[in-house]
């Protein structure tokens, strides 16, 4: 990667990025109120990782190839609605992925892997898409790419659990290195994901289940 697309890589994975994440606990929120205590965050985040998080990392390698090569978003799409069965959590990813791509629009108004997603028009794209298409556009390899969609979700999560559940920042430090660190050892693989079939099908039901329960309360403070 040149230094511009270095750049990219930090700022995708920056909170201050304007893009909405900071509204998003990862599905931290709602464990949290679902009964998680505090304590088993960092099991909860490392078992995110190895599911929801890995399909939307899969996702986002696969929508990056589709932008590299002018094909259509829509079988991404569909494999990743197919994997992500909270109708909740493909809401909020389409909230998130509509402020990313808004934008990703504004950076970079002439990028065709980004205008084919502006062609849908209201209909939002989900937010690892919407990553692999900025992706493409910028030249992040998909190993990076990877690396940069669990990190940003594990990050997300942990600064949604300080402002929840106050503590010492260093162990959210912690959390975040050990819940990345079990992703490690499929970063290759999901870096290698060309199909949409071939995105992995890991599920988490009682996150899902939670993340349902949390949609239908006025008492948050994230989309999920």
């Amino acid at each position: 990667m040149d230094s511009a697309t270095h750049t990219v890589s930090l700022l995708l994975a920056d909170a201050r990025l304007p893009s909405g994440g900071h509204a998003f606990s990862a599905g931290v929120e709602p464990a949290i109120q679902g009964g998680l205590p505090r304590a088993d965050v960092g099991a909860f985040l490392r078992a995110r990782a190895l599911t929801t998080t890995r399909v939307d990392a899969a996702t986002a390698v696969v929508a990056r190839r589709a932008g590299l090569t002018g094909g259509s978003y829509a079988p991404v799409e569909r494999a990743w609605a197919a994997r992500t069965p909270s109708r909740a959590a493909r809401t909020a990813s389409m909230d998130l992925g509509r402020g990313l791509l808004r934008l990703a629009q504004r950076l970079w108004p002439q990028s065709p892997a980004i205008t084919a997603l502006s062609a849908r028009g209201a209909a939002a794209a989900p937010r690892p898409i919407v990553l692999g298409a900025i992706a493409a556009h910028t030249g992040l390899d998909a190993e990076t790419l990877v690396r940069v969609a669990v990190y940003d979700d594990m990050a997300g999560g942990v600064a949604a659990l300080l402002k929840l559940e106050p503590g010492d920042p260093v162990e959210g430090v912690r959390l975040v290195m050990d819940a990345c660190a079990a992703v490690d050892p499929f970063i290759e693989q999901l870096a290698m994901t060309d199909t949409p079939a071939a995105i992995p099908a890991a599920s988490a039901p009682q996150a899902e289940a939670w993340t349902e329960l949390h949609a239908a309360t006025n008492r948050r403070l994230f989309r999920g």
